[in-house]
Parts: structure tokens; C-alpha cells; sequence
């Protein structure tokens, strides 16, 4: 009999956590009305903001003082992010801001960056390939080898699972003469041969201190390089692009973002306002005249820009109706007492999340009381030893009402 019991409530138990799951899934699937997000741009030709999104069923496009255009006259103003369009139509300006131009100039002097907030929490197989930056052919050749950093870096050959002790001796060596301290903290730097050159990797030592490795002509090429140690450095990306006016960027553990500068690795500091690095996703878009930083959290939409020399240039901030202010949020926060989370926008990782929600859930909990009272009367069952079902719809609401109707007792008994 017990154990009937502590199965039956076993079973309510799974179908609450199913339920919390899936039901509010299914629910914010149900009613959520999508409204795109806005693509921000700096258009040098208003010298302001351009906004496009798409909304009410179309691609809305606007700038920052409200003035609306069409889609022509909207690239018309921003011929740096549409120069194919306008030169396929024959009015790609001569000129902009002073700057001569063509669709070559453009082409060959706009890239674009990323980082995500998922970059953050993403599993690291600690293995990397150290391609040869000098190599004697127009693409990058992939390495036979690929180096881990312990207590010593060592080159494992794949084919055979090997420690090239040569190779390891050399680069060791050459680590050790730069004063660099074992082990590694953060090994950054762009695994594939889909990139026009090779900057090797920025490698945090166990002091702080920020090496740059690279394989020059089959010998280690080591830089210690003059970034500061007191940084509190979380995460390092290297962006090889044919501009070459960065290596990439990187971002501390208060989520303030530098550009890494050719420069003999000057730190250019960009100001972002309200910027968590793990919990936003980041984009750089970079043309002959500006750096356009924009970045959001899926409810506030931010734009920064910079000119080439890093100088702040504008910045801008759309505010979408928060989730918890909107009538569909707070109607599911009255039916659902709480939720379970399983995923996460900016997390690569799988979760199980307990959310509660708000005071409004006592509205469904009281109506689940009723209904489940409602259901015991008709099915004429003994409400005094149904007392611990309310005492789970209570604490559960709709997902216990859902448990205990589906798993009855008299199966039980």
C-alpha cells in the first residue's frame, strides 16, 4: 500500500516537472507575437543612426529622427553597408566624407566581428593547431601536430598520438627564455585555414602575463607583449581580416572590452554602456570610416560608433517593451506558478533552471484548487484522504492539478 503510494506520487512528481517544462514553452509559442529585432547603422551621408526592422508583417525603414524611407532610399544612405546595390545602379558616390572610394576600396577595408555570450560558457577541447604564419604556399596548410600546454607544452602528432619531442623541446625552450609561466590560463587564437593569414595565439601565463606565439618558418616566434597584468583578462578573440588594424579583442572579468592594435599590442578601451559580456551578443561592423559596435540582450538594443582611429563618434539605445510588462507575460505568470528551464539564449549549455514567477500565480493555484475539488466530487472520491493531492496542488498549481487528475488513486489503492 505504501509503496503504491510513494509510486503514485512518484509519477505526479515527473509529470509536474515535464509540465513546468513544456507548458509555459508552449504557452509563450501560443500567443508570442514575434517583432524583429532592429539592425542598427551609421550612415555617413545623414551622419546618423539608420534603423531597418521588420514589423507588422514588413521591413520598416527609418533613422534615429523618425524620417521613414523606402528600401532604394534607404541604402542611398548607407553606401558603405549597400555599395553593390548602388554601384549595379550607378550611384555609388565618388566620394564620401572626404574619403575617394570605389566598390574595391570598400570591399577591401570592411569586416565584421563577433562575439557571442555563448562564446562564454563554451567546452574548450584543449588541443590547438599551430599553423605555419611564413608558409611557402597561398593557403594555410593544416598541421600534422597539435600543442597542449601543462606544465610544459608538448606537439602531439595525430596520425600516431605521439609527442613530437623536438618540436615540443624547441618551442619549450624559446617559452622559457620570454619568461613565460607554466601552465596556460587562456590559449586564444583562430583554428581554421578559412582565414587570409596566421596570427598564431595569445596565450595568458600563469602570472598574467599575455604571450604572442606563432611558428615562423617552422621556429617559434614568441612577443611578450606589454598588455597589462592587473586586467583580469576573461576572454581573448583573434580576428585575422585583411585590414590588419587589430588582432582582435579582449574582455575582462567587469566586462570592459579593448581592441588588441597592431601597434606593438596597444589597448584601444571601447566604451559600451550597460555591456555584460556572457549575457549579450556583440557585433563589430567595420567600414573605410567607422566601427560600429552593436549589441543586446533581446529586450535593449545598443550602437556604438567609433572612427578608425577609435575616436567615439555616436551612440544610441532602443528599448523593447520588457517581457515581464506585457499582458501574454502576466497571464502566464497567473496560470504557471513557476518554470523550469532547460536552455538559455547565451549559454551553450543545457540547464535546469527553477524560475519563480510572480505573486500572480496565486490566481491559478486557488482556481486548480477549485477544479481539482470539482473532479474529486464527480468522481466520488474520499476528499479526506485526497488531502495531501491539495496540499501538492497547492504548492504546484496547474502542473499538480494535471498530476493528480491523470494519476488517480483508485488505481492505486
Amino acid at each position: 500500500m505504501i509503496l503504491n503510494k510513494f509510486a503514485r506520487y512518484a509519477l505526479i512528481l515527473l509529470i509536474i516537472i515535464v509540465c513546468a517544462i513544456q507548458l509555459p514553452f508552449f504557452y509563450y509559442k501560443t500567443v508570442h507575437k514575434p517583432t524583429g529585432s532592429p539592425r542598427f547603422y551609421y550612415s555617413p551621408i545623414i551622419e546618423d543612426f539608420a534603423i531597418m526592422q521588420h514589423s507588422n508583417g514588413k521591413m520598416e525603414f527609418r533613422d534615429n529622427q523618425g524620417n521613414k524611407y523606402n528600401r532604394r532610399s534607404f541604402e542611398k544612405i548607407l553606401p558603405f553597408q549597400f555599395y553593390r546595390d548602388l554601384s549595379k545602379w550607378g550611384v555609388l558616390p565618388d566620394t564620401i566624407c572626404g574619403l575617394a572610394i570605389d566598390a574595391s576600396v570598400i570591399h577591401h577595408n570592411s569586416t565584421r566581428y563577433r562575439l557571442m555570450g555563448k562564446d562564454f560558457d563554451l567546452p574548450q577541447i584543449k588541443l590547438y593547431p599551430l599553423f605555419e604564419s611564413e608558409s611557402d604556399f597561398a593557403q594555410l596548410q593544416f598541421p600534422s601536430n597539435f600543442f597542449r600546454i601543462n606544465d610544459k607544452i608538448e606537439f602531439i602528432t595525430a596520425s600516431e598520438n605521439k609527442i613530437d619531442e623536438e618540436l615540443s623541446e624547441k618551442f619549450n625552450t624559446a617559452l622559457i627564455k620570454a619568461e613565460f609561466k607554466f601552465p596556460a590560463k587562456i590559449i586564444a587564437g583562430l583554428p581554421t585555414t578559412k582565414k587570409p593569414f596566421d596570427e598564431g595565439y595569445f596565450i595568458v601565463d600563469n602570472s598574467n602575463t599575455v604571450f604572442h606565439m606563432k611558428k615562423v618558418k617552422s621556429e617559434p616566434s614568441i612577443v611578450k607583449t606589454p598588455i597589462p597584468q592587473d586586467l583580469d583578462i576573461r576572454k581573448i578573440t583573434i580576428q585575422e581580416t585583411v585590414t590588419q588594424k587589430v588582432y582582435g579583442f579582449l574582455v575582462t572579468n567587469k566586462d570592459e572590452i579593448f581592441m588588441i592594435s597592431y601597434d606593438n599590442y596597444k589597448l584601444l578601451p571601447i566604451e559600451l554602456d550597460d555591456f555584460v559580456a556572457d549575457k549579450m551578443d556583440l557585433a563589430i561592423g567595420v567600414d573605410p570610416l567607422f566601427m560600429n559596435f552593436t549589441y543586446d540582450d533581446n529586450y535593449n538594443f545598443y550602437s556604438a560608433v567609433y572612427d578608425t582611429n577609435f575616436q567615439f563618434i555616436d551612440k544610441m539605445k532602443i528599448a523593447m517593451t520588457p517581457k515581464k510588462e506585457k499582458i501574454t507575460e502576466k497571464v502566464k505568470y497567473a496560470l504557471f506558478p513557476f518554470s523550469i528551464k532547460t536552455s538559455d539564449s547565451f549559454s551553450n549549455l543545457k540547464q535546469f533552471k527553477f524560475n519563480m514567477h510572480s505573486s500572480l500565480s496565486i490566481v491559478g493555484i486557488i482556481l486548480s484548487l477549485i477544479i481539482g475539488f470539482m473532479v474529486k466530487i464527480k468522481r466520488q472520491e474520499d476528499l479526506k484522504s485526497s488531502w495531501f493531492d491539495f496540499v501538492i496542488i497547492a504548492f504546484t498549481g496547474v502542473y499538480g492539478l494535471l498530476g493528480v487528475i491523470f494519476i488517480k488513486t483508485d488505481i492505486w489503492d
